[in-house]
């Protein structure tokens, strides 16, 4: 079926609705417009055409951030015709993009339930692509619908986040992750909710029946064949490397639900495709239907495959630079004598020069690789800044054998993060600064809150490591964006972050609580991009004697401070403390108010 030189028109859908749902009868395969554009907003479940050789299977399909659910029956991909060929009735649910495991989870109970008893069956089979697959287990064991699925098929599912979903966190990069489609809903995506939150919770609840899943995890992004340009490389290519094989968005180790039944291994020869390939029927279908048509099928890979990484721990071997900060420039490790700058940026083809600052003059860069938005030049000599018609992130990774580790250790309610820094194996033992920032993003269920909390940690060296202790921190989740540094040795980074609080009460609390409360922030500064002008505004109404504002790059290095008198004033013009600051992102602490970041242009 070739629906892209299909020429049949625009269709009329009978709509019906649920609580939740639209819902909307398809046509059969063969009469499905490549037009077809059916709800996008609303949560939508498409019923696909009953075969006229019904098998009385109902296989049901859910989305992961790419689309709602069209993508799974247009598109080219063959799933719907390949299961009402079979004889399956093939039904297509659309829960959220932007609202993560456990909204969709609850939106896809709903609609088992929908289906089920709209088919009169007592089970149906689920298949979910990405975080689809996610969604699944949340309904089907935190939402109580286990009963109602014989088996559930994960494609290219996260089971443990991605590194991509980390940088979706950090504010600064918002931007890198809008590239990819993929930005909503990433909260509960990250390496470390999942590693925090979902899978203590999912894994050990009561109702887990692993072994009802299915894995199909693909480790080839670098052999794409359905997607056009390179948003899923331009960070995946990158950053996932380190996590080992992927498909451009999941890891392969991520993809492994514990106990669950995988059908390829690790570099598979007939898995060799991109995180968009694995959910297209074509690639897929066939192994749906062997588990079908065989339940007892297996291969007894998870028992073979054992995942000997600890998720606890994340290493670096970079550090990044940022297109917005005129103070940033690239040092090289005592002993480099070169590096390798793989630069991110927002446009296609960028440009790059270098600006030397020990002579102050341009420099000319060589690019030995370039796609639309990734490209990575190498680099000989320190001092050099990088300066382009694009904004972008650089990750610049040294010759020298230094790495940093941040292991999270402790209680889930107050965890202890801790960072080793080690050279060719050995601890290194130059005096190290090892400092973080750290945003509150969401609360412990996904929920995202009013306004983010930044602030400011200083790491303790304890014998030959640093630690920070998180129990001064309200419950919830946590961004983390880590630095160390050794003046005229070397400099790393580490974009992680960490959940504290009560996470199996958080789940199970109600959802009358009152968490959408707007509260207003306890410092402000107008405008937030400062040229000229700058005006801090304090929103706290208890006297205060006396203001000390630090001012932090944004690695959260101080690179200023100054104090103001207040003298019954809310307002204050701060402009010339300003004035002296390069341009890029700075982090203003107040007293013991909240961090706030502006930008200095």
């Amino acid at each position: 079926m070739k629906l892209k030189t299909t020429l049949i028109a625009f269709f009329s859908c009978a709509l019906l609705f649920s609580q939740n749902f639209l819902e909307v009868q398809l046509p059969t395969p063969e009469k499905l417009s490549p037009l077809f554009i059916g709800p996008l907003v609303k949560s939508t479940i498409h019923y696909g055409a009953t075969p006229p050789n019904y098998n009385g299977g109902v296989i049901i399909f859910n989305h992961g951030y790419i689309d709602l659910n069209q993508g799974q029956f247009l598109f080219d991909n063959s799933f719907y015709q390949d299961t009402y060929n079979e004889g399956y009735q093939a039904i297509f649910v659309a829960t959220t993009r932007g609202k993560g495991i456990w909204v969709n989870g609850e939106l896809l109970a709903e609609a088992i339930d929908i289906v089920t008893n709209k088919y009169n069956v007592p089970q149906a089979y689920l298949v979910g692509h990405s975080n689809g697959g996610k969604a699944s287990e949340a309904a089907m064991f935190r939402y109580g619908k286990n009963d109602k699925i014989t088996k559930a098929f994960a494609l290219g599912t996260p089971f443990w986040g991605t590194y991509l979903a980390n940088i979706s966190q950090f504010p600064p990069l918002r931007w890198a992750w809008r590239l990819t489609g993929l930005n909503e809903g990433a909260r509960t995506s990250t390496t470390y909710y999942c590693r925090d939150v979902v899978r203590p919770y999912l894994d050990n609840h009561p109702d887990n029946d692993p072994e009802k899943f299915v894995v199909l995890g693909a480790s080839g992004f670098y052999r794409g064949s359905t997607i056009a340009a390179a948003a899923f490389l331009l960070t995946g290519g990158v950053l996932l490397p380190i996590q080992g094989a992927n498909d451009g968005v999941a890891p392969y180790s991520s993809t492994l639900r514990p106990g669950a039944e995988y059908v390829f291994r690790k570099n598979d020869p007939r898995a060799i495709i991109d995180h968009l390939d694995v959910g297209l029927g074509q690639f897929s279908w066939s192994y749906v239907k062997q588990y079908i048509e065989n339940p007892t099928l297996r291969t007894n890979l998870n028992k073979q495959q054992k995942e000997v990484t600890d998720r606890s721990i994340t290493e670096s071997n970079y550090y990044l630079l940022f297109s917005d900060n005129e103070y940033d420039h690239i040092t090289l490790d005592k002993g480099s004598k070169s590096a390798v700058v793989h630069v991110l940026h927002e446009k296609k083809g960028a440009n790059f020069k270098g600006y030397d600052t020990t002579i102050k003059k341009e420099t000319t860069l060589k690019k030995y690789h370039s796609q639309d938005h990734q490209t990575s030049i190498p680099i000989t000599k320190g001092g050099v800044r990088l300066k382009s018609d694009s904004k972008y992130v650089a990750f610049v990774r040294q010759s020298t054998d230094i790495k940093m580790y941040l292991e999270k250790t402790g209680t889930p309610k107050t965890p202890i993060l801790k960072v080793k820094l080690l050279e060719k194996n050995n601890v290194i033992k130059h005096a190290t600064q090892v400092r973080g920032v750290i945003t509150k993003t969401a609360e412990i269920d996904g929920t995202p809150i009013d306004y983010e909390h930044t602030d400011i940690i200083e790491f303790q060296q304890k014998e030959k490591q640093f630690e920070y202790n998180t129990s001064t921190l309200t419950p919830g989740v946590y961004n983390l964006f880590l630095n160390a540094e050794s003046e005229g040795y070397f400099k790393r980074s580490i974009i992680s972050g960490f959940v504290v609080g009560n996470i199996k009460g958080a789940l199970a609390a109600t959802e009358d609580e009152n968490r959408d409360i707007k509260t207003k922030k306890p410092i402000t500064i107008t405008p937030t991009l400062v040229k000229n002008k700058a005006q801090l505004n304090i929103n706290k109404h208890s006297s205060i004697d006396k203001l000390l504002l630090n001012i932090y790059d944004l690695t959260g290095k101080k690179v200023k401070n100054f104090t103001i008198v207040p003298q019954d004033q809310k307002q204050f013009d701060i402009s010339d403390q300003l004035q002296a600051l390069n341009k890029g992102i700075y982090l203003l602490k107040v007293n013991n108010f909240q961090t706030i970041r502006f930008v200095k242009k």
